[in-house]
C-alpha cells in the first residue's frame, strides 16, 4: 500500500522539478521542453489528482473543463489553492488550453481533497492578488516563473458575485 504513494510522490515531484525548471530558466526552449514533458507526465497524474492523496502532494487537483472548439471533455491535473468562495489556479505558461477553454465556457468543475467543487465566473487576477493563497515554501517557483502571468480565481457556483453582495 505504501508503493502506489511513493510512486505518486516521485512522479509529482518529478513534474515539479521540470515544471520550475522550464520557469526559472526564463528560456523559451526550456518551457517548450517543459510543456511537452508536462503533456506527457499528465496521463500518469489524473489517477491521483483531486484525490485525498493527490492534495498532499502540492494540492494536485483535477480541473475537468471543455474544449472550447471541440466541446470535448478534458481533465487536467493541476495545483489549485482556495481564495475567498473558490479557487486560484496559476497559468504555467503564457498560453494553455485549459484556462481559454475555462474562460470561454464560464465553469468548469474541479475535484479537491476528494470532493467535487462546481465552478463559474473565473476571473483573471493580478499576481500579487494570487500570492495570498499560496503557501511561503510555493512562492518562489511562482516569483521569477517565466510566462507565469496569468493567475484565475473561480468562484463555486452559488457564491453571490461582488456586484449582488453589495447592492
Amino acid at each position: 500500500m505504501m508503493l502506489p504513494a511513493i510512486v505518486v510522490g516521485a512522479v509529482v515531484a518529478a513534474y515539479l522539478i521540470l515544471l520550475g525548471w522550464g520557469m526559472l530558466m526564463r528560456v523559451e526552449r526550456i518551457s517548450d521542453r517543459t510543456r511537452q514533458a508536462t503533456k506527457r507526465l499528465n496521463p500518469y497524474l489524473r489517477w491521483a489528482a483531486g484525490t485525498r492523496l493527490g492534495t498532499l502532494y502540492f494540492n494536485l487537483s483535477a480541473l475537468h473543463h471543455v474544449g472550447r472548439r471541440s466541446g470535448r471533455p478534458y481533465v487536467t491535473p493541476l495545483s489549485a489553492y482556495p481564495l475567498g468562495d473558490g479557487f486560484v489556479l496559476a497559468a504555467a505558461f503564457p498560453h494553455v488550453d485549459w484556462l481559454e477553454n475555462v474562460l470561454a465556457a464560464g465553469e468548469c468543475t474541479l475535484m479537491w481533497n476528494g470532493a467535487e467543487y462546481p465552478l463559474e465566473r473565473p476571473e483573471v487576477i493580478s499576481r500579487q492578488e494570487a500570492m495570498t493563497a499560496y503557501p511561503l515554501l510555493v512562492r518562489p517557483f511562482l516569483a521569477g516563473a517565466a510566462g507565469q502571468n496569468k493567475f484565475v480565481l473561480l468562484h463555486r457556483v452559488g457564491t453571490p458575485t461582488e456586484q449582488t453582495a453589495a447592492g
